[in-house]
């Protein structure tokens, strides 16, 4: 009876208190594009494992245990430095991959991922792989996508041509527990059906590419945020990484003006909770 009334007691002073009953969800920004989040029930989720050569990442996180336990891997597209390390993260992590349905197809058949923890979707599509209450909805990227034959673990035939198509190139949409949500861009350019993210999903924060030369620029970025995607913060990723994608969150910042978008210039091992 005792139990009883606690239980009781508890669940009022948290629906009377609902800050008591909030949770938090943990973006910790490796480098580049390569994003580590932690929902509040503790599931692990990577996006674009480039840890072991990324210039950007903290020393600690080159070495591929120190990211503990992984759920789920997403993968955008699949460019060099978006999925150098995808094979030995989901070798060791035994995490589920998620990917456009093209690079799934290829990269199982190459022997990059295990057929049983792939995942392969296309854009439009929402997957709820590690409980109903995280779900991931794939969608629209403007870019290429192709993997280099160069990339280690794969097992190619003599005479191999040098790359393969991996479908089309996607941003993912996550939403979480707590309600949170937030829209992971790939490599993209802008382009105007970015408000129909911001209209079916109503992304909190925005981690968005800023490098120019392979993706849209600072300018181009601003003009996505405040005339498309309008979310309440972002984050600039994608920037830094080599010598040809020079561009800086300073020059997000001049750009946005006087948007009430509120910009979080993370450095990569930097986290941050929401």
């Amino acid at each position: 009876m005792l139990s009883r009334i606690l239980i009781v007691t508890a669940a009022v002073v948290l629906w009377t208190n609902p800050m008591l009953a909030a949770a938090e969800v943990e973006v910790l920004w490796l480098g580049h594009a390569t994003v580590h989040f932690t929902s509040v029930e503790g599931k692990v989720i990577v996006v674009d494992p480039f840890l072991k050569k990324n210039p950007k990442t903290p020393p600690k996180y080159r070495d591929l245990k120190a990211l503990g336990k992984v759920d789920l891997i997403l993968v955008t597209h699949g460019h060099r430095d978006h999925i150098l390390d995808l094979k030995e993260l989901a070798e060791l992590s035994g995490a589920t991959v998620v990917s456009p349905y093209g690079f799934a197809l290829n990269m199982v058949s190459l022997g990059v991922i295990d057929g049983e923890k792939s995942i392969g979707m296309n854009k439009g599509g929402t997957v709820s792989p590690i409980g109903r209450g995280i779900k991931v909805h794939m969608v629209p990227a403007e870019h290429g996508s192709n993997v280099d034959f160069k990339m280690p673990g794969l097992k190619l035939e003599p005479g191999a041509p040098r790359a393969v198509d991996a479908g089309p190139a996607v941003g993912y949409v996550i939403e979480f527990e707590n309600g949170f949500s937030v829209y992971h861009s790939g490599d993209t350019a802008v382009f105007s059906d970015m408000a129909l993210i911001r209209e079916f999903y109503k992304p909190d924060l925005a981690m968005v590419c800023i490098s120019g030369h392979f993706t849209m620029d600072p300018e181009g970025a601003a003009y996505a945020l405040k005339n498309f995607l309008k979310p309440k913060q972002v984050i600039p990723i994608h920037y830094g990484t080599f010598p040809v994608i020079n561009r800086t969150p300073a020059e997000l910042k001049q750009a946005m003006g006087n948007s009430p978008i509120e910009i979080l210039d993370m450095e990569p091992g930097q986290s941050m909770r929401f």
